[in-house]
């Protein structure tokens, strides 16, 4: 396995940070890791050990404000920008490695910065993998953000309010509960008022967006998901031919972070689902 890791100038002219890993071999496809909220490209390790051994490019960067790349932290000036700054990664992937197929995994945060990227560039991309979705944030971090958000977003954008994420229910891994709390690139304490106003009014309108979509579609969430509500109404509006949806029973927000036995599961459901769309 080669890891490299570089920059491009994203919108704005802001230094956004990638990492690639890279099969011994040529590449049968390329998986383009979309991350989550207040977290970066370097917590998909248990993906990257899956996948690359078995022949796929994984590339991945932190979103502008996250991370390793410049920008206020947790702070976006519009969702859009987050979307363009995937597709100058999906440019230098494609680039490095082209005719070949090309899937968008996004997790949580990153599920709707996938989606709102598909339907700009679904032509672009032969498969949509989405974890830990759904149509809003749950728990506490709806309520406060929503009614913060809403009312500072023009006024203070880049004011900051605690969203009040509980780590403990990201995972049922206790190494993986403590690591993300220890993690100084994890900044789930704070959110910007403009950021909350942006996710909000974005997963709000993710159902009529996805029901265009026709590029065939994995999901996998955890039943026991509290950081992101509304999957059961989400799925009944992916209208493609080629869906699968697996919804784990018990699990929480990280499928791919659970404890390894639950965790291995989910992992070879994506490995199935790929194998099957090369």
């Amino acid at each position: 396995m080669n890891h490299i890791q570089g920059e491009f100038i994203g919108e704005n002219n802001l230094k956004i940070y990638y990492q690639a890993w890279l099969p011994d071999q040529n590449p049968k496809a390329i998986i383009q890791i979309v991350h989550g909220f207040a977290e970066h490209s370097g917590r998909y390790e248990n993906v990257v050990n899956k996948l690359v051994p078995l022949g796929y490019a994984i590339y991945a960067d932190d979103h502008r404000g996250h991370g390793k790349s410049e920008g206020i932290t947790n702070y976006v000036d519009s969702f859009d920008q987050y979307v363009e700054d995937e597709k100058k990664l999906y440019d230098i992937a494609n680039e490095n490695h082209p005719n070949i197929k090309y899937f968008i995994l996004g997790h949580s945060m990153g599920s709707g910065i996938a989606i709102y990227f598909i339907e700009k560039y679904e032509d672009l991309i032969d498969g949509l993998i989405l974890s830990g979705t759904g149509t809003a944030a749950g728990g506490e971090v709806s309520g406060l953000v929503k009614f913060m958000s809403r009312i500072l977003s023009k006024l203070a954008p880049k004011m900051t309010i605690d969203p009040k994420l509980d780590p403990e229910r990201l995972s049922h891994d206790p190494q993986v509960v403590e690591a993300y709390k220890d993690d100084p690139l994890v900044h789930h304490q704070e959110i910007t008022t403009r950021l909350g106003y942006e996710m909000i009014k974005k997963f709000g309108n993710v159902e009529k967006v996805v029901s265009k979509f026709k590029l065939p579609l994995l999901v996998q969430s955890g039943s026991k998901d509290q950081a992101m509500h509304g999957i059961e109404d989400l799925k009944n509006h992916f209208t493609m031919n080629d869906k699968t949806i697996n919804i784990y029973d018990g699990l929480y927000h990280e499928v791919y972070n659970e404890i390894k036995e639950d965790r291995e599961k989910v992992l070879d459901d994506l490995v199935k689902w790929l194998e099957n769309h090369i």
